[in-house]
């Protein structure tokens, strides 16, 4: 079995060669192939997190730790871990995706020194104050949605394929649908538009700065703006390595209480 790409921003296989076959693709298969092509085994990469203000007159800086692995099936495993500032350094979010059920999830508290399970009904909460939910950190779950093809669009100067992605169990998800825009020629995932419980336009994501990786393209910086709350969060990689050999017990309960 092949392994799947394990960033929150992925892509997906080689299904058409042509433009005409292209055409033809389903929206879920434009997502499973934006998921396919620039797939890893495992990966850890290291970001500079920016979380701006309404007013955009308070930035707070953060630093993180992300390691990802490929699962089985569409199934996988990633852990964050604050690096600074002293406030939120050693917190750490664990999340081991299980198709067919809820997510297994674990939040560490330093200050507590202890692991607490995040149970499915906190998934829409924000993550330490970024505009990310703990749902937001899990990879494509293909098994929970339901994806249509709308007329392509662009985004910014990009021309896309536009996927919109309804839940088949609402109670799941803190979102009514998403819109996906992915760029024809690679297939990368450039902006996301997630839509709260009424319908309204709630967050975008977008995707940015993209370099080839070891052969696999990866963005450099991402952007998640809450429209509702007026408020940012913006990520820049500083460190990226594809394939280092991450060990299963990396992403255990044992290894988040460990710390840093």
């Amino acid at each position: 079995m092949k392994p799947r790409a394990v960033v929150p921003v992925l892509a997906l296989g080689l299904l058409a060669a042509t433009g005409w076959a292209q055409q033809e693709l389903t929206g879920e298969q434009i997502v499973r192939r934006a998921d396919r092509d620039h797939r890893s085994r495992d990966e850890r990469g290291v970001v500079e997190m920016v979380l701006v203000s309404e007013a955009d007159d308070q930035r707070q800086l953060r630093s993180m730790e992300i390691l990802a692995k490929t699962g089985q099936g569409d199934d996988d495993m990633n852990l964050v871990r604050f690096l600074s500032p002293p406030t939120v350094r050693g917190t750490a979010v664990l999340t081991v995706e299980a198709t067919g059920r809820a997510d297994d999830q674990w939040l560490y508290l330093p200050a507590l020194k202890k692991t607490k399970r995040i149970a499915s009904t906190q998934r829409t909460q924000r993550f330490a104050g970024t505009d990310f939910t703990y749902e937001d950190l899990r990879t494509e779950n293909f098994a929970g949605w339901t994806y249509r093809k709308l007329d392509d669009a662009r985004a910014g100067d990009v021309d896309c394929f536009a996927v919109e992605a309804t839940p088949k169990d609402p109670e799941e998800t803190g979102y009514s649908r998403r819109v996906l825009y992915v760029e024809k020629a690679r297939f990368l995932i450039h902006k996301v538009e997630f839509f709260d419980k009424q319908g309204r336009h709630h967050k975008t994501l977008v995707n940015r700065d993209w370099e080839q990786v070891q052969g696999l393209w990866r963005s450099r910086q991402a952007m998640m703006e809450d429209l509702q709350r007026r408020t940012k969060t913006i990520w820049r990689f500083t460190e990226r390595a594809i394939n280092p050999g991450l060990p299963d017990a990396t992403f255990t309960e044992a290894n988040l209480e460990r710390g840093l």
